[in-house]
């Protein structure tokens, strides 16, 4: 499993700010890292991404998984 960004955002985690307190921008086409032993938060926020447009699943070769 993995996503692909299709619309850009900002990451709303604190923790993905650099030593300046810029928060990370995934863009468009970008790859949205996921661990496929994520837990429950990681999971609600692969939701919410999903479900506001922001990521979308691809199969391992890249295209867009039609499942979801």
């Amino acid at each position: 499993m993995a996503y692909k960004v299709i619309k850009a955002f900002t990451d709303s985690n604190l923790n993905s700010a650099n030593s300046l307190g810029e928060k990370h921008i995934y863009w468009e086409g970008d790859a949205y890292p996921f661990k496929p032993y994520a837990g429950a938060s990681t999971k609600l926020r692969l939701a919410e991404l999903t479900s506001g447009g922001y990521i979308k699943e691809i199969d391992n070769d890249g295209r867009v998984n039609t499942e979801n």
